[in-house]
């Protein structure tokens, strides 16, 4: 039986906002392209200080990768404190995790100033393993984050339904719904001294005082752009190179709230689940995350259903109501790029690599981000800044990633990519194919419609691969995606895939 299609629990719980297109041309203070965590936090923290705004998005507000996240507020970040200490300092280590802890109490001070209904909630977060031989890791870096000052400390007690040897838990962590955070935000956002406009891609910024963002609907002038896409879309910064792309499968099944784990959880083992609920009012959904794999280099279908099993084992009265699937990107020493696009770009500012930590990351950002335009200084803003190189923490991940991709990119163009024909794909079935000499990227849809596309991505013409589960193209380099008629559903790309179906 195939499997339905993708939908966020978030946005199908909650009712979607709905804000006109570009009409043309804006003038604002300030630009921002992208309406997720980033984008709309920088956007509202400016306008309450009295700058004029205006944000676009390619598609809906806070329905791309905000709108599919977790969304655990949390300074839990992983196995992240011992390693900051050792290749940052301790200092670094306690700016990480001040920046972080302060980014909780933010976004608690922001939904009760704007009255936000969006179920957050205070609770604690574990760091969990069911292999003894990781026990002393655990505990080394619950050692850490005590040093830091962070609530935190080692327990053997992992309140799960299956056994676990100990944890890392950190208290006064949260959780919310996502997506009516966001679109609260946006109304905040839009009026007065703010604009906010849907269905309008960035595709270029250009000029320097003021700067343009050129859109697919016409075009927007600021003084300072903020760019707040998950990777910037912009090539300039190198970006696609020093952050590598991180996906994930999501499942949501109903379950009794009594029956919810109390707190939010990640295990270190290999492959990791995360684990959360979700209450809105009698009704309860356990949130399962899978591992996480770079963009097709993985079976998406077989990674769903390893995931539907861990659920069904661990969790057997719980309902498979929703799956999604979610992406963000991995810096390579860990920490995130905040701050200005280029050391020569004084007016134009990105936020990337957030290691699927974006909702207080996201929010540190903003803070950061929206301080440098304003002129004021930022206790964080050097150890995120976004042009820094650390040779020490980053050298062999930057040359392992990169060396990978350059081998991606020259193996598709010298090897014969596939002898099947288009014609032998079944309904259903997706992949590269030939037709005639020409290869090409062909999906056949359940009523038989071939559908053929480039098999290069439109950024930087890496051959893409198809992605069983979602029914998309991915590309394996950059993280960009497209869906089965060519169209953009993740950057860093701007352009749809030529068509290559018959007339």
């Amino acid at each position: 039986m195939a499997l339905a299609q993708p939908r966020s629990l978030w946005l199908e719980s909650a009712s979607p906002p709905s804000y006109p297109t570009l009409p043309g041309y804006a003038q604002a203070d300030v630009a921002v392209v992208g309406g997720g965590i980033v984008g709309l936090t920088t956007a509202l923290l400016l306008k309450e200080a009295g700058l004029s705004v205006v944000l676009i998005d390619s598609g809906r507000i806070g329905a791309q990768v905000s709108g599919h996240t977790t969304a655990k507020i949390t300074s839990q970040h992983g196995l992240r404190y011992e390693y900051l200490i050792q290749h940052f300092g301790e200092q670094a280590a306690r700016t990480y995790a001040e920046s972080n802890e302060t980014a909780i109490a933010h976004m608690g001070a922001i939904i009760e100033r704007l009255g936000i209904d969006c179920d957050f909630e205070r609770l604690p977060s574990y760091l969990y393993t069911r292999d003894s031989g990781r026990e002393d890791e655990l505990k080394r870096e619950a050692e850490a984050a005590e040093r830091l000052g962070l609530p935190a400390g080692y327990v053997n007690e992992v309140p799960l339904p299956f056994q676990a040897v100990g944890a890392v838990r950190f208290t006064e962590q949260a959780q919310f719904q996502p997506y009516r955070y966001l679109t609260a935000l946006a109304d905040a956002v839009d009026g007065g001294n703010g604009a906010v406009f849907e269905q309008t891609r960035a595709l270029s910024v250009r000029g320097e005082r003021p700067r343009r963002v050129i859109t697919d609907r016409g075009t927007v002038t600021a003084r300072d752009v903020v760019i707040a896409t998950n990777l910037p879309f912009l090539d300039r910064g190198g970006f696609f190179t020093k952050a590598y792309p991180r996906r994930h499968l999501v499942i949501a099944a109903k379950l009794d709230p009594t029956q919810l784990p109390a707190g939010t959880f990640l295990s270190v083992d290999q492959p990791s689940r995360s684990l959360r609920g979700y209450r809105r009012g009698e009704d309860g959904w356990l949130i399962a995350v899978g591992d996480g794999f770079k963009p097709g280099h993985a079976d998406t279908l077989n990674k769903y259903h390893a995931l539907e099993r861990f659920v069904h084992e661990h969790f057997p009265a719980a309902e498979l109501s929703h799956w999604w699937g979610n992406q963000d990107y991995d810096s390579m020493d860990r920490v995130p790029y905040i701050g200005h696009l280029t050391p020569g770009s004084k007016h134009l500012y990105t936020a990337c690599g957030f290691n699927a930590w974006g909702m207080t990351v996201g929010t540190v950002a903003a803070e950061i981000i929206s301080d440098r335009i304003r002129g004021v200084d930022n206790p964080w803003a050097d150890l995120y800044r976004a042009t820094r190189l650390k040779p020490r923490a980053s050298g062999g991940t930057f040359l392992q990633t990169n060396m990978h991709v350059a081998g991606k990119w020259i193996m598709d163009r010298v090897r014969a990519r596939t002898e099947r024909s288009v014609y032998e794909l079944a309904p259903g079935e997706g992949g590269l194919a030939k037709k005639g000499n020409e290869t090409v990227a062909a999906y056949r849809d359940q009523d038989g419609t071939l559908h053929m596309l480039s098999p290069d991505c439109s950024h930087l013409r890496c051959g893409l691969l198809w992605n069983r589960a979602e029914r998309s193209w991915d590309c394996p380099c950059h993280g960009s995606r497209f869906d089965i008629h060519g169209r953009v559903l993740h950057g860093p790309a701007v352009d749809d895939l030529e068509n290559k179906s018959e007339p």
